[in-house]
């Protein structure tokens, strides 16, 4: 889920209000009740509505075409179950504490310190694996980086508005993917700037084509661009699923210094990276998400 900046949103907005009313109520329920509401939104997003289940069965099975239509579609299931619970913990962060987060949510930060400690900026490549959002919380609160979110333009400025206000409430600094001067700009405090590395890049024909889960795919290139104009360290993340309402982010240091590296080696480190997470936990990744939409054009 992205986002555009406050800034950008009209703050009279019919639609907001009301919906950030109910979303602060809902945020209230004590965490079992929570789990509820996610349980019947399953059944209705699953069951009545259907939502997107051909193209989730289509993206499972392709993906992994050695397993049989029975494991696809245990998959899927679980993989609905997760996005629910997803939708709920992200709405929960309008009331939670850190602190409630922080216990639900592990992290090894050895590398993030001594980074920190060494005065270096990082990158980090992390991808649409649940719970991406506290994995956002987690890095303001447990590192003394300054956190640059980098974000992509959606459809909803209503939804925008209210994630940019949750990444916002700790810190956090937005930064449009496509302005290329704020992403530059190094401060003199160490930052970490995270990168949804795994979605569709706005600008397919400056992309990066790799073969990803059995298809080509593009990939933004924001990332490797900026680590080796400036040196940066590279950083990938892979969030697990301990079990309901707990995760742990495991962070991979891939590149101590991104100048070093030859072009399209980051990027494609990082596709690999994705896939064997991928593969590890499949359910934890979001398959509702159409990133096989676009082919490459060879003329």
């Amino acid at each position: 889920m992205l986002c555009v900046s406050p800034d950008a949103i009209p703050h009279l907005c019919t639609v907001y209000r009301p919906l950030r009313f109910v979303l602060g109520l809902i945020a209230r329920l004590p965490w079992w009740a929570l789990y509820v509401l996610s349980d019947l939104l399953f059944f209705f997003i699953y069951h009545v509505v259907w939502y997107r289940r051909q193209l989730v069965w289509r993206n499972i099975s392709t993906a992994f075409p050695e397993k049989s239509a029975e494991e696809v579609n245990d998959i899927s299931i679980a993989f609905y179950k997760n996005l629910c619970d997803q939708i709920v913990e992200t709405i929960k962060l309008l009331h939670a504490t850190p602190e409630e987060i922080s216990a639900r949510f592990g992290a090894d930060t050895a590398v993030y310190d001594r980074l920190h400690a060494e005065g270096r900026h990082v990158l980090q490549a992390t991808a649409h694996q649940f719970n991406w959002e506290w994995g956002n919380w987690i890095l303001n609160r447990h590192t003394r980086f300054t956190v640059r979110i980098i974000y992509m333009m959606v459809g909803s400025r209503t939804m925008a508005r209210i994630i940019s206000e949750l990444r916002l409430k700790h810190g956090s600094v937005l930064i449009p993917a496509n302005d290329l001067n704020a992403l530059l700009q190094t401060s003199e405090n160490p930052s970490i700037s995270v990168f949804l590395a795994d979605q569709n890049p706005s600008d397919r024909r400056r992309a990066q084509w790799e073969t990803f889960l059995g298809r080509e795919a593009p990939f933004h290139r924001g990332l490797e661009i900026l680590a080796r104009r400036k040196g940066h360290a590279v950083i990938f993340d892979e969030m697990v699923k301990v079990r309901r309402g707990h995760y742990r982010s495991i962070s991979h240091l891939a590149f101590e210094d991104g100048s070093t590296t030859a072009e399209g080696e980051i990027t494609s480190a990082y596709v690999r990276f994705l896939e064997a997470s991928i593969r590890r936990q499949p359910e934890n990744w979001l398959w509702t998400h159409n990133r096989w939409k676009h082919k490459r054009n060879r003329a």
